[in-house]
Parts: structure tokens; sequence; C-alpha cells
């Protein structure tokens, strides 16, 4: 293989395969990666209301109220009143549950892969795969692909 043809490349098909994990573990909780979004954001900030979601996040009112119904029809949420007019958004236990289970899931996959490298050849790739986030992160700096005419 060309150098030139191999670290994006083989970096894409890595992200296509965590991604078919996620999309499967996402499936065994009866939950998609919007509905698992608005999750996180209720959890971190216990008592918002679906109007602040919606202003503070930038989203259709109504997309809002679709996915808060949802996660409350599976239980994952519940709405309590704040003061006369207003809801806030809280996790159930069951939500809580959820959100762990795909909380721990990068840190369950690495642990599978303890084992892959010696510690030297950790150190290398790890520095290695810094090296490529960081020229990632230069050519997003400079816009490059803003600039390109296709």
């Amino acid at each position: 293989m060309k150098f030139e043809d191999g670290p994006i490349a083989i970096m894409s098909a890595i992200n296509r395969e965590n991604d078919f994990l996620f999309s499967k573990l996402l499936e065994c909780l009866n939950i998609t990666k919007m509905e698992s979004i608005y999750l996180r954001t209720i959890a971190s900030n216990p008592g918002i209301t679906q109007y602040k979601i919606a202003t503070e996040k930038r989203i259709d009112k109504s997309l809002v109220t679709k996915y808060i119904s949802i996660l409350e029809t599976k239980n994952f949420i519940e709405k309590k009143q704040l003061d006369k007019r207003s809801k806030g958004l809280y996790l159930t236990k069951l939500g809580e549950k959820v959100l762990a289970e795909i909380k721990n899931f990068t840190p369950d996959l690495q642990a599978q892969f303890k084992d892959l490298f010696s510690e030297e050849e950790k150190e290398i790739f790890l520095k290695l795969l810094i090296k490529l986030k960081n020229r990632l992160e230069e050519i997003n700096e400079r816009e490059y692909f803003y600039s390109k005419k296709y």
C-alpha cells in the first residue's frame, strides 16, 4: 500500500466500524443517535425546558417537541412543573441507566484493545494519532475545503 492512499482511508474505515458498533449499542438500548444527544443535553442541564433546548441549540421547537415526546414515551425522561408556565426535563432511572451505557461505550471498547500493542507500540501509535489529529485541525483552521472549487 502506498502511504498516500493509507492514513485517512484507514481512519475512515475505523470510524465506520466504530459507528457500526455504536449504532448496534443504540439499537439494543432502543434509542437513536439524535435521542441520545437529547438525553445528554438533559443530563447536563437537569430541569432544562424544551424552549431553552430549542433556543440554545437553534432547533425548531416542533422538532424538540417530537424528540422529547419520544423520550417521554420510552420512559427515559420526565417533565416536572417548574412554575405556572414551564416544565423542566429530567432523566428517569431508566434514562440514567441508558445514558450510563452510552457513556461506557468508548471505555468498554477501548478495553478490548488493551493487549493488542506493547507499551512501546502504544506510545508510538498515540503519538502518530496525535500528529494526524493536529494536521486535521490545521486543515480545518485553514478552511481547506471552503477554498476549493469543485
